[in-house]
């Protein structure tokens, strides 16, 4: 399968990462991804046995699997104070406003966990507490000055605006496997190779209107199947809580940042393995090579941090890493709902 996207945007990329994981989840074996080499490089994602047709049908199963009765993307928080108006796993909810409340929401999500663990009748979608893990989780442990700050527990990556309670598994991930369930395998597969281009959330609207990407472009007219991959491919961007400060989305720059300035990914040319991916992804060296880009490095000016870039470089390079492509984030000034959002990505060969 060859992805529809460019290079130099975001999407493309976390599209062939979601869609190997959706793979993996599906039994598929000897998953590979990677890009071409060409002067306009192009995402491929393979696997034994899956042309064009079977990879869109493993997309169209796992979808409609998503909005089964028991999936955790129909979980909603039932007590107060969402009372049903916010999912149990998104990370970034309404604040709860008591002890109770916290208790009542980690008593929910534990549950959840629990019946992906145990009781799922889906063994081939283990794949589910990948992303959910990646998501984060509001932060109960976080206060500054006695004020709670529970998004600072939540992936960088996912940027759904807040605006009118929203919230990302509720307003994005649901409303997008309802719409990749409704396709075809054909529809599918035209909409995940660039052929077509169906934003069903935003029929009869400007393309500037369209959020589908959730910030993984700026507003465009996405197609759903491929931000479907897309977004799932935000479960190969591990978060690591801490007490001391907004917890680590790996990629995100400066590392820490509740609102970082860039996100790094790296570029492999050729097949490579979903693990090779997130080994490079999730490292610091991603990072350090970055550092002293024109991109990033007026927001890294570290002495450490430009020092450790060579060895980085040698250390991506070792591991088979093409090149890095920095993406700055640009976030807008609405003070009660900021939206954030990728620009065009950068590139920068590895030497």
């Amino acid at each position: 399968m060859i992805l529809g996207g460019q290079i130099t945007s975001a999407l493309t990329t976390f599209a062939g990462l979601g869609l190997a994981l959706i793979l993996e989840g599906d039994g598929a074996e000897h998953v590979r991804l990677g890009w071409t080499d060409a002067a306009e490089p192009r995402m491929v994602v393979t696997a034994d046995r899956y042309d064009d047709d079977a990879i869109s049908a493993a997309i169209h199963r796992h979808a409609t699997a998503c909005l089964a009765a028991d999936s955790w993307i129909g979980r909603d928080l039932q007590s107060q104070p969402w009372k049903g108006g916010s999912a149990v796993f998104s990370p970034r909810v309404k604040a709860p406003k008591s002890v109770d409340h916290w208790q009542s929401l980690q008593a929910e999500r534990l549950q959840g966990i629990d019946h992906e663990l145990y009781d799922g009748s889906e063994p081939g979608y283990g794949i589910d507490l990948e992303l959910i893990g990646a998501l984060g989780e509001p932060a109960y442990w976080r206060f500054v000055s006695n004020d709670p700050r529970p998004d600072e527990g939540a992936s960088r990556w996912e940027m759904k605006t807040r605006n009118q309670g929203q919230d990302f598994v509720t307003n994005r991930l649901r409303r997008l496997a309802r719409f990749v369930a409704d396709r075809d395998v054909t529809s599918i597969c035209t909409g995940l190779s660039g052929k077509t281009l169906k934003d069903e959330a935003y029929e009869g609207k400007r393309s500037d209107e369209s959020r589908t990407a959730t910030g993984l472009t700026p507003p465009r007219f996405t197609d759903s199947a491929l931000a479907w991959c897309a977004l799932w491919g935000i479960s190969c961007f591990p978060v690591i809580h801490r007490t001391t400060g907004a917890s680590v989305t790996a990629g995100a720059v400066p590392i820490g940042r509740f609102t970082p300035k860039h996100l790094v990914l790296p570029v492999f040319v050729g097949p490579h393995s979903l693990d090779r991916w997130r080994v490079v992804v999730a490292s610091e060296q991603v990072v350090q090579a970055a550092a002293s880009t024109a991109e990033v490095a007026a927001d890294v000016p570290s002495a450490d941090a430009l020092a450790a870039e060579v060895p980085a470089r040698a250390w991506l390079t070792a591991h088979g890493v093409r090149a890095v492509i920095t993406f700055r984030v640009h976030v807008s000034d609405n003070s009660k709902a900021p939206e954030r959002s990728l620009g065009i990505g950068r590139l920068e060969v590895m030497s």
